[in-house]
């Protein structure tokens, strides 16, 4: 059973892969099917097959380690806002040793959650190729069928 995604969610290719039907464990579920599960991609045509498939084994692992990218993302940014929070309350008469070191905090979260965004983008980029291939390859399809329908 092949489900899909609404249109407006930006998901235009992909069915749902089927290790989020087999598998109860919460990776899947802690971020939401609508932005990981949906990886199959949805052209069936016999001359793309190959290259589909090829297509959605790129676009599964790509998901997967957004995954893990994006939640590591989370928690640096959490951290980066926890850290400035304790910068900003900082007492005046607190040691400079100590403003030194949560200044310090600051400068490696934001480090680490730029690096972070440089991954997470990415990701999204290949995605992004793997979807436009996909409109490239519905397009041929629909301009053959539509010559088709004019013979």
């Amino acid at each position: 059973k092949n489900r899909k995604l609404t249109a407006s969610s930006g998901n235009l290719h992909g069915f749902m892969a089927e290790d989020y039907n087999q598998l109860n464990w919460p990776l899947p579920k802690m971020f939401g099917k609508e932005k990981y599960a949906y990886s199959m991609i949805d052209i069936d045509d016999p001359r793309y097959i190959k290259e589909c498939a090829l297509m959605s084994q790129k676009l599964i692992r790509l998901q997967y380690d957004q995954q893990i990218i994006d939640n590591r993302w989370r928690n640096m940014y959490k951290s980066l806002l926890d850290a400035e929070h304790r910068q900003a309350t900082l007492s005046e008469n607190a040691p400079t040793k100590t403003r030194d070191l949560l200044v310090k905090e600051v400068a490696s979260c934001l480090k680490s959650l730029l690096e972070l965004q440089t991954q997470k983008d990415m990701y999204e980029e290949e995605i992004k190729k793997v979807y436009e291939r996909c409109d490239a390859i519905k397009a041929t399809i629909k301009k053959e069928n539509d010559l088709e329908d004019l013979r």
